[in-house]
């Protein structure tokens, strides 16, 4: 998780290339300038940490003690030194009781199974995501936790933490979040996007100036479309289906509705297509489609149209 303090404008990163909102500003909070797209990322590192809790509950849940164990492992590495002071320095109790409820969180995975365990983790999981809350309202101003592409840009990095685990998953060996990839998958595909969408996604990406040819680790374009793809992680995938349902709440719930009302038609029309594009993505990642699928839907039918209804736009590294 990458924080950065830029002025006048909000960034974060996208892919092999910057997402940028045009126009922005930081807001001081107590000796701290946080940038608009600082709170994106921490509210991106927020709902990651809200997701491994959860999957610590649903492992235990279903007596698998490793896979919870793992997850919960997975939540103590987000909580870096960085993270802790960036915490502290607005709350230092906040701080201390997610640490403290995160590593109960950790030990529950490593007691013997009892009658107790899988309520005692709710109530456990119910109070990490209560201090989470707190943190979010004590961290981030409301002006930008009120903003709707401050939430856009937080999901932008959520579904790269989507693609992240997925790759890890299917050990794919390429690096899904690589746009570049899928300019050139779209030239060895026939895609099933609509005129329109297909039109916005190659627009967009042809402005990257991309190459062809091989790809990352002497895989090829063939190599990643036609490639027998194995489930070989199953914690990663748990975190990637995680990361795809917090990004699709997150959309419907806090993002969708307030930009209908504020939209025009064509923004209206994005903002519909990736609400679709999104339960395709749940849907896909339920059927362990291929990587190619995964990254097909997020490169071609959800970033282009964020693009679209949210002002984003690409620069060049």
């Amino acid at each position: 998780m990458r924080l950065m303090k830029i002025e006048k404008k909000l960034v974060v990163p996208f892919l092999m290339a910057t997402v940028v909102l045009l126009a922005g500003s930081t807001h001081t909070l107590l000796g701290h300038n946080f940038s608009s797209d600082e709170s994106a990322s921490f509210l991106a590192l927020v709902n990651t940490i809200k997701a491994e809790a959860q999957l610590v509950q649903q492992n235990i849940a279903n007596n698998n003690m490793s896979l919870a164990s793992e997850h919960a492992n997975k939540a103590l590495i987000l909580m870096t030194d960085n993270v802790n002071k960036e915490i502290a320095e607005r709350n230092q109790r906040l701080s201390d009781d997610l640490n403290t409820d995160l590593a109960s969180l950790k030990t529950s995975t490593e007691s013997v199974s009892s009658n107790n365990t899988a309520s005692d983790t709710e109530l456990l999981v119910d109070d990490i995501d209560g201090i989470l809350d707190e943190i979010v309202t004590a961290r981030i101003d409301p002006d930008q936790l009120n903003n709707s592409t401050i939430q856009v840009l937080a999901a932008v990095e959520l579904l790269d933490g989507v693609l992240r685990n997925y790759g890890d998953a299917f050990a794919v060996g390429y690096d899904m979040t690589n746009m570049s990839l899928m300019t050139m998958v779209g030239n060895n595909n026939n895609s099933t996007n609509s005129d329109s969408e297909n039109s916005i996604s190659m627009h967009s990406m042809s402005t990257m100036n991309m190459g062809r040819g091989s790809v990352g680790n002497n895989k090829s374009i063939e190599d990643m479309s036609d490639s027998d793809d194995k489930l070989v992680n199953i914690t990663d995938y748990q975190t990637a289906r995680a990361l795809a349902m917090k990004v699709q709440e997150l959309f419907d719930n806090q993002i969708m509705n307030s930009s209908l009302a504020e939209g025009s038609e064509t923004v209206d029309q994005s903002i519909n297509n990736v609400s679709t594009a999104l339960k395709e993505l749940v849907t896909n990642i339920d059927r362990k489609s291929s990587p190619v699928e995964i990254m097909t839907i997020v490169h071609t039918r959800i970033h282009p149209n964020l693009m679209t209804a949210f002002g984003l736009q690409l620069e060049n590294d």
